[in-house]
Parts: structure tokens; sequence; C-alpha cells
């Protein structure tokens, strides 16, 4: 059985969490750069492939970062890679670029799955993103009031 858990939800970002029969197999980044295609993303596959017009089009870059302690298994890497091509809104003014990261202590951080060890995940991979730690107590909750 594969299962994702979406374990944080921001306006540029959401981290995912895949499973495959309970255990854990890679965290997935997914972030709005909110920016153009870069000059190294430009010569990047399938984009270098792409007209200068058509690139010169492009607003916006959706980055998907697969980070796990091991390399994906191929069956693994095809299913996150088509899920993630269709989740993301890709237009005529926006494209997605995926990596796969093996982080070899990924899983020997101590914070797991709490701020600290997101931005530990976000400077792995090269991220401008970085959380700020949440603040309990400015938290809004449900009332029934």
């Amino acid at each position: 059985m594969k299962l994702f858990n979406r374990i944080l939800k921001l306006k540029n970002l959401e981290i995912f969490k895949f499973f495959k029969e309970s255990d854990t197999v890679c965290y997935i980044l997914l972030e709005d750069t909110r920016r153009p295609l870069s000059k190294e993303e430009i010569k990047r596959d399938p984009l270098c492939y792409m007209d200068e017009e058509d690139i010169n089009e492009i607003l916006n870059v959706f980055k998907i970062s697969f980070i796990s302690d091991e390399k994906l298994e191929e069956e693994d890497s095809y299913f996150l890679r088509t899920f993630f091509s269709e989740l993301v809104n890709n237009t005529d003014v926006t494209t997605f670029i995926m990596d796969e990261f093996v982080k070899k202590d990924l899983y020997d951080d101590p914070d797991l799955d709490e701020v600290p060890f997101f931005n530990n995940l976000l400077t792995y991979i090269h991220s401008d993103i970085v959380l700020s730690e949440i603040d309990d107590t400015k938290w809004m909750y449900l009332s029934q009031d």
C-alpha cells in the first residue's frame, strides 16, 4: 500500500511524506519559487529542448524534490514523478523541475518532522526558503461560541 501524508502546507511550500507498506520511503518538498527559470535550470532536460520564445514566457517554476536516505527504487521514482507532475498546475507560463536527493543521515535528526528538520532539508536541497519557528500562542482555533 502506498500512502502520502502532507505534514506541512504553507503559501509557497508543501512537505509530504511518502510511505510504502507502512515504511517511510522519502520526503517530498514542493516549492512554489515564484520566479522564472534560472540560467542553470534552462539547461536541464527537457527544458533545454524548448524554444527560447517559450522559455521566456515562463513566469513561475515549481521545484519538486524527493529526499530519501538511499536511492529510490525505479518503480517508486516513476510513481512519484508521475503523481507530482500531475499534482502541479502546469500552464504555458509555469513549469516544474524535479530532483532526487539522497541524504544518508535523513532519519538521524532528533527534530524529525519539526521546523529545524524542515530547514535542514531545505538547506540540503539548496532552497531559498527558511522557516521560522511557529509560536503556539498565536494559533487561531475554531470555537463553538
